[in-house]
């Protein structure tokens, strides 16, 4: 006979207040996690402190999100232990490293470009919309960086900055930001597409640490990135890049992994994907790592410090925020 399924189904309240009041407050330092990309929290501070944010943030946060998730609500597939099983397993993983609540999976009809995004605002918990493709077609790891990644966007409050790009005059891969409204508001709108594009930019190195926590071997990062994208997964500005050439960014890597700050310099030509892989390859050096998964066994060599990443990130993803 065989064995019920539904026997398998944790039904202890214990573990689930654990899942529900679990926190990672004992790593959030002056206002962000510890792990976050010091350039992304330093751009949203500025993006907050445009004329107008807090109206649109409020718009985006109170209205826009939750209409959006209502209308997934209704059309997708909730994922679980029957139901898209590996891609729920793979969120529990990512939960538990991230040591947060589960977030809830939803499952969406495939279209002809990959998606996965994650949403939150009033009245609705943290929920994560991945396309039916990437749920069924990814292998473990892969959905453990995707999930995991998602789940940082959420830890760090990403949802409202990427929907703001929903809105006229903020365009992304748009730096000159010239924007569709009147004369007297152009030059606050280019401003704020400026800086919402430089943003995309560190946010993406945030959430590429929080898939790499989540992963069962960070130094798998690299081949797990590229693999995500020859599925066709685009990047944050839209861009598929399903050629990346592995065995040269690894090349480039060897030496610039041993590059002093003083002498590190990447060329104008450099992808964005290349300084990703570069700026992930980089964390799985770093301390903060470690302390959040000491289930790893530390590198005999030697373990960067936060600060000394943060600078060699901001020389990798050309962060030079300040228009």
């Amino acid at each position: 006979m065989s064995n019920n399924p539904l026997l398998e189904i944790n039904t202890s309240f214990a573990d689930y207040l654990l899942q529900r009041t679990r926190s990672y407050q004992e790593h959030v330092i002056g206002g962000t996690l510890d792990y976050a990309f010091d350039a992304d929290f330093a751009l949203r501070q500025k993006i907050g402190g445009f004329t107008g944010w807090s109206k649109l943030y409020k718009t985006i946060v109170s209205a826009d999100i939750p209409g959006r998730y209502k209308r997934f609500f209704q059309s997708a597939d909730a994922a679980g232990s029957m139901q898209y099983a590996k891609a729920y397993e793979a969120l529990k993983k990512c939960s538990d490293r991230l040591q947060m609540s589960l977030p809830e999976l939803l499952v969406k009809k495939a279209g002809e470009v990959p998606q996965i995004f994650s949403l939150v605002g009033e009245g609705i918990d943290n929920c994560i919309v991945i396309s039916r493709d990437l749920a069924e077609d990814c292998t473990p790891d892969e959905l453990c960086y995707l999930l995991g990644a998602e789940c940082g966007r959420l830890q760090n409050r990403h949802c409202a900055f990427n929907y703001a790009f929903t809105y006229p005059g903020i365009s992304k891969g748009d730096l000159n930001g010239d924007g569709t409204l009147g004369d007297e508001n152009k030059s606050n709108i280019r401003e704020l597409n400026y800086s919402l594009n430089k943003w995309l930019v560190a946010g993406d190195i945030t959430a590429d640490r929080a898939g790499i926590i989540c992963l069962d071997d960070p130094q798998d990062f690299p081949k797990v990135f590229a693999s995500v994208r020859r599925r066709g997964l685009p990047d944050s500005f839209g861009v598929q890049d399903k050629d990346i050439d592995m065995p040269r960014i690894l090349s480039v890597y060897e030496k610039l992994h041993v590059t002093p700050v003083r002498e590190m310099h990447l060329s104008p030509t450099t992808k964005a994907d290349e300084r990703r892989i570069f700026a992930g390859m980089e964390f799985t050096g770093c301390e903060i790592l470690y302390v959040w998964r000491p289930d790893l066994e530390t590198p005999s060599t030697h373990i960067g410090s936060k600060q000394t990443l943060e600078i060699r990130c901001d020389i990798i993803a050309d962060m030079n925020y300040q228009m």
